[in-house]
């Protein structure tokens, strides 16, 4: 092998490599995204005729949503808020499971170097299950309204983010669901 093409080809190849990684450079700035994340509930304003024994959980989420452009996405999403706990008349116990599917419109707003603050406003069906009766808690499946805030920090180099979030399920004036969330996420 001749010295020149000995030299000449760290040159050639770390020339395509850098085309190469380039080519890959994650466009961010609109198409579809999914993740999932974990997290806790925390229920809050409950009125029961039982007393509530545990008021939190592990939350757990997934989600699949559409960014338009860098600054308006679409979502939808699951929680599995997991389950409450309330103590009843008889001194035994009844859980509470609830689960969401949503669909939440969502505004980004760029801060700096890939940090992203954002808001958003929706709608979610909670279908919730109780394993007693007698709690005296209003457990039919409804709709509820569902906002929240949050920033994500998408990478500068890969198409993955990250998001800390927090989200309140409200389901009436009697129930709400609060969550704080940690989720990853890949946009395609």
């Amino acid at each position: 092998m001749k010295l020149s093409t000995f030299l000449a080809a760290p040159v050639v190849l770390s020339s395509a490599l850098i085309g190469l990684n380039a080519a890959n450079a994650a466009d961010v700035s609109s198409g579809l995204y999914s993740g999932i994340g974990v997290g806790n509930t925390i229920a809050h304003d409950v009125q029961s005729s039982a007393g509530l024994d545990d008021n939190n959980d592990t939350n757990l989420n997934a989600f699949v949503g559409y960014k338009f452009n860098n600054w308006f996405s679409t979502e939808l999403g699951f929680n599995d808020f997991g389950d409450l706990r309330f103590n009843n008349a008889d001194g035994s116990t009844s859980e509470l499971g609830s689960k969401a599917y949503s669909l939440s419109a969502i505004g980004e707003i760029p801060v700096w170097a890939g940090l992203i603050g954002y808001g958003r406003v929706g709608g979610a069906y909670i279908d919730s299950d109780i394993s007693s009766s007698d709690v005296g808690v209003d457990v039919n499946s409804e709709w509820a309204p569902v906002y929240g805030l949050g920033v994500k920090y998408q990478w500068e180099t890969v198409p993955l983010f990250t998001r800390l979030e927090y989200t309140r399920y409200d389901i009436d004036s009697d129930f709400k669901l609060d969550t704080t969330q940690l989720s990853i996420g890949a946009q395609f």
